[in-house]
């Protein structure tokens, strides 16, 4: 029995496009906050700083912290949800996978040892950006970082030419590969990795009604093939639920609670 499909990516897309907003307007001066003071990875960056004096780094403030924590807290429950519900980043290198979909016929992808090559950099990103960060106690990763440097207009603490040349590496790289630098590079996706990997909300495939069509891994953003398992639990996994709704079949994938 086909199901008839209730397409969540427009709910998740207006929540994404709503926030993007928001961070935009705090962006061009409108809020009482910098829109750094909305990053979570914030949190990581003033660990070493509130240990040591007790007071946050640059300008980093509580606000970081908190969300460090409540995205945290959210692994545990729903695993990379922020990432693919909350994140601006995420939203935007989304919306250049589609987009770049349209010059390829066959996107190319890594095979599965690249792959797990691959993503072993983003821990190197996030232990290089902290290292240097609590070494410094300047915001290190600030020339680096597309959130900085596409919100902040390659403002103050843009390395010149630099970020530039960084920021066009990974507009390349999302035209190559979809969710580029979410995949491969993004400290907070490293930081979130243990607590998403015991996330308790799941999706669950069953196994009897599965034809292994393959329509879900087709449409995950990020490459997983649902179809290979019986309860997906890759850290990766961002609950975007594009696999729900690619599925033909009825109740076959489904977002379950367990452990």
């Amino acid at each position: 029995m086909k199901k008839l499909r209730h397409p969540t990516r427009w709910l998740r897309y207006s929540v994404l496009a709503t926030i993007l907003t928001l961070i935009f307007y705090v962006a061009f001066g409108y809020g009482k906050r910098s829109f750094e003071a909305f990053c979570p990875f914030g949190g990581m960056e003033s660990l070493w700083g509130l240990y040591q004096s007790g007071e946050f780094s640059c300008t980093l403030g509580p606000l970081n912290l908190s969300l460090l924590i409540g995205v945290l807290v959210l692994a545990l429950i729903a695993r990379k949800a922020f990432c693919g519900w909350a994140c601006p980043i995420g939203f935007l290198s989304e919306l250049a996978s589609r987009f770049t979909s349209l010059f390829w016929r066959r996107r190319p992808q890594p095979s599965e040892k690249a792959e797990k090559g691959l993503k072993l950099l983003r821990y190197v990103v996030l232990v290089a950006a902290l290292y240097f960060t609590y070494k410094s106690e300047e915001l290190i990763l600030r020339g680096y970082d597309p959130f900085f440097l596409l919100f902040s207009g390659f403002g103050h603490g843009s390395l010149g030419i630099v970020s530039w040349i960084v920021f066009a590496a990974l507009v390349v790289g999302a035209f190559l590969i979809p969710m580029f630098f979410c995949r491969y590079l993004c400290p907070m996706g490293a930081t979130f990795d243990p607590f998403s990997k015991v996330g308790m909300l799941k999706v669950v495939r069953n196994e009897s009604s599965c034809t292994m069509c393959g329509a879900c891994q087709r449409k995950c953003p990020q490459n997983l093939a649902p179809q290979s398992v019986v309860k997906l639990r890759h850290q990766d996994c961002t609950l975007c639920l594009e696999c729900l709704d690619a599925c033909p079949i009825d109740k076959t994938l489904e977002l379950r609670a367990m452990i």
